[in-house]
Protein backbone atom coordinates (compact mmCIF):
# COMPACT_ATOMS: atom_id res chain seq x y z
CA UNK A 1 0.00 0.00 0.00
CA UNK A 2 2.78 2.54 0.97
CA UNK A 3 4.41 1.78 -2.57
CA UNK A 4 1.20 2.86 -4.18
CA UNK A 5 1.04 5.88 -2.91
CA UNK A 6 4.47 7.13 -3.41
CA UNK A 7 4.40 6.08 -7.21
CA UNK A 8 0.87 7.83 -6.68
CA UNK A 9 2.58 10.97 -5.08
CA UNK A 10 5.37 10.46 -8.08
CA UNK A 11 2.91 10.53 -10.86
CA UNK A 12 1.05 13.79 -9.33
CA UNK A 13 4.04 15.27 -9.01
CA UNK A 14 5.43 14.61 -12.69
CA UNK A 15 1.98 16.06 -13.73
CA UNK A 16 2.35 19.48 -11.20
CA UNK A 17 5.73 20.05 -12.60
CA UNK A 18 4.34 20.12 -16.39
CA UNK A 19 1.09 21.99 -15.57
CA UNK A 20 2.35 24.51 -13.85
CA UNK A 21 5.40 25.06 -16.37
CA UNK A 22 3.09 24.83 -18.94
CA UNK A 23 0.26 27.41 -17.31
CA UNK A 24 2.96 29.32 -16.23
CA UNK A 25 4.27 30.14 -19.81
CA UNK A 26 1.48 30.16 -21.63
CA UNK A 27 0.56 32.91 -19.51
CA UNK A 28 3.35 34.97 -19.52
CA UNK A 29 3.00 34.42 -23.66
CA UNK A 30 -0.57 36.01 -23.44
CA UNK A 31 0.63 38.54 -21.27
CA UNK A 32 3.27 39.52 -23.69
CA UNK A 33 5.92 39.11 -20.57
CA UNK A 34 7.43 36.34 -22.49
CA UNK A 35 11.58 36.64 -22.53
CA UNK A 36 12.32 32.87 -24.02
CA UNK A 37 13.31 32.52 -27.24
CA UNK A 38 11.28 30.45 -29.56
CA UNK A 39 13.66 27.35 -29.60
CA UNK A 40 13.88 28.28 -25.21
CA UNK A 41 9.90 27.92 -25.56
CA UNK A 42 9.58 25.24 -27.71
CA UNK A 43 11.66 23.66 -25.62
CA UNK A 44 9.97 24.48 -22.28
CA UNK A 45 6.66 23.52 -23.46
CA UNK A 46 7.74 20.15 -24.96
CA UNK A 47 9.62 19.24 -21.77
CA UNK A 48 6.33 20.26 -19.74
CA UNK A 49 4.07 17.86 -21.82
CA UNK A 50 6.58 15.37 -21.73
CA UNK A 51 6.23 15.40 -18.05
CA UNK A 52 2.37 15.62 -17.61
CA UNK A 53 2.55 12.58 -19.62
CA UNK A 54 4.79 10.79 -17.70
CA UNK A 55 2.91 11.94 -14.83
CA UNK A 56 0.39 10.10 -16.16
CA UNK A 57 1.67 7.11 -17.55
CA UNK A 58 3.52 6.52 -13.95
CA UNK A 59 -0.68 6.90 -12.36
CA UNK A 60 -1.55 4.08 -14.95
CA UNK A 61 1.30 1.80 -13.99
CA UNK A 62 2.71 1.84 -17.40
CA UNK A 63 6.12 0.54 -17.78
CA UNK A 64 7.32 2.69 -20.90
CA UNK A 65 6.74 5.68 -18.49
CA UNK A 66 8.66 4.56 -15.80
CA UNK A 67 11.61 3.57 -17.67
CA UNK A 68 11.41 7.32 -19.65
CA UNK A 69 10.90 8.36 -16.09
CA UNK A 70 14.02 6.68 -15.06
CA UNK A 71 16.31 7.62 -18.08
CA UNK A 72 14.84 11.22 -18.02
CA UNK A 73 15.59 11.53 -14.20
CA UNK A 74 18.91 10.51 -14.87
CA UNK A 75 19.51 13.29 -17.63
CA UNK A 76 18.53 15.92 -14.78
CA UNK A 77 20.70 14.97 -12.53
CA UNK A 78 23.74 14.47 -14.42
CA UNK A 79 22.50 18.65 -16.16
CA UNK A 80 22.24 19.39 -12.64
CA UNK A 81 25.63 18.16 -11.35
CA UNK A 82 27.11 19.65 -14.29
CA UNK A 83 25.99 23.27 -13.62
CA UNK A 84 26.98 23.10 -9.82
CA UNK A 85 30.53 22.09 -11.14
CA UNK A 86 30.81 24.67 -13.20
CA UNK A 87 30.99 22.85 -16.59
CA UNK A 88 27.48 23.41 -17.70
CA UNK A 89 25.77 26.82 -17.91
CA UNK A 90 21.69 27.88 -19.33
CA UNK A 91 20.85 30.12 -21.14
CA UNK A 92 19.35 32.76 -18.99
CA UNK A 93 15.86 32.22 -21.21
CA UNK A 94 15.65 28.91 -18.96
CA UNK A 95 16.04 30.78 -15.77
CA UNK A 96 12.48 31.44 -13.28
CA UNK A 97 12.48 33.64 -10.56
CA UNK A 98 13.00 30.76 -7.94
CA UNK A 99 16.65 30.75 -7.04
CA UNK A 100 18.88 28.39 -9.19
CA UNK A 101 20.68 27.16 -6.27
CA UNK A 102 17.89 26.29 -4.67
CA UNK A 103 15.78 24.72 -7.48
CA UNK A 104 18.60 22.55 -9.01
CA UNK A 105 19.24 21.19 -5.16
CA UNK A 106 15.72 20.35 -5.28
CA UNK A 107 15.65 19.25 -8.49
CA UNK A 108 18.60 16.89 -7.89
CA UNK A 109 16.98 15.32 -4.43
CA UNK A 110 13.77 14.49 -5.90
CA UNK A 111 15.32 12.98 -9.46
CA UNK A 112 17.66 11.08 -7.26
CA UNK A 113 14.84 9.74 -5.34
CA UNK A 114 12.50 9.33 -8.33
CA UNK A 115 15.66 7.06 -9.91
CA UNK A 116 16.07 4.97 -6.55
CA UNK A 117 12.40 4.44 -5.93
CA UNK A 118 11.30 3.07 -9.83
CA UNK A 119 14.35 0.58 -9.87
CA UNK A 120 13.28 -1.26 -6.85
CA UNK A 121 12.59 -4.43 -7.46
CA UNK A 122 9.35 -4.26 -5.79
CA UNK A 123 8.31 -1.39 -7.70
CA UNK A 124 8.92 -2.83 -11.38
CA UNK A 125 7.07 -5.72 -10.17
CA UNK A 126 4.03 -3.27 -10.16
CA UNK A 127 4.66 -2.20 -14.06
Amino acid sequence: MARSKILTAIGVMEILIGAITISGTMFSVMAGANAKTPNVLGFVLLTSFLSTALGTGILKHKKTACDLLIYFSSVIVLSKVLIFAGILTLNGALETSVPAPFKNSVSILYHCFVIFYLCRSDVKELF
